[in-house]
């Protein structure tokens, strides 16, 4: 009696064990796709910027959506306790280094403020825990729609050169 209740649990676990990674697979998989160009920070190549977006939107403005990404401790070390633990990589920047440029016009735009003078952005710094990773944006003003490439100045890392714009 006990054997039909031992073979449904090695299926259940089978599915469990084996069903589970192949989604997730997929799903980290499919995360790349989303990614324009990659750079690695100026001084740490452990810090990686992903450029996700560069679309025009309504109201005649520019979204640049980009993503940084501490890869310490995702390299392969086989073990379950790691001999050294990754430690927080700090980034910090200056309002100044982020921006775009319009090579078709030669002219370089900051990012929008409203009327209050307040950013129109969610831009992050601080410690980033290795393997954590924050979702950033700002808005611009939008080249003139003849401009179909920019490249973008993401604080500390190397500009993404000739980035097309989505509509």
């Amino acid at each position: 009696m006990q054997r039909p209740w031992i073979g449904g649990a090695g299926i259940a676990l089978a599915v469990a064990v084996f069903g589970t990674p192949a989604s997730s697979q997929q799903v980290a998989q499919a995360a790349p796709n989303d990614v324009i160009a990659s750079a690695q920070f100026s001084q740490d190549p452990d810090l990686r910027c992903d450029l996700l977006e560069a679309k025009r939107v309504s109201g005649g403005a520019l979204l640049v959506r980009w993503r940084i990404i501490n890869t310490a401790g995702q390299g392969g070390g086989g073990g379950l306790v790691s001999s050294t633990a990754a430690k927080p990589i700090r980034y910090t920047f200056d309002w100044n280094e982020l921006f775009y440029i319009d090579p078709a016009e030669n002219k370089r735009y900051q990012f929008l403020t409203d009327s209050g003078g307040h950013r129109i952005l969610e831009v992050w710094e601080g410690d980033l825990e290795a393997g954590k990773q924050r979702l950033n944006w700002a808005k611009f003003p939008a080249p003139p729609a003849s401009s179909t490439k920019i490249s973008i100045s993401i604080p500390r890392f190397a500009p993404f050169e000739d980035v097309p714009l989505n509509q």
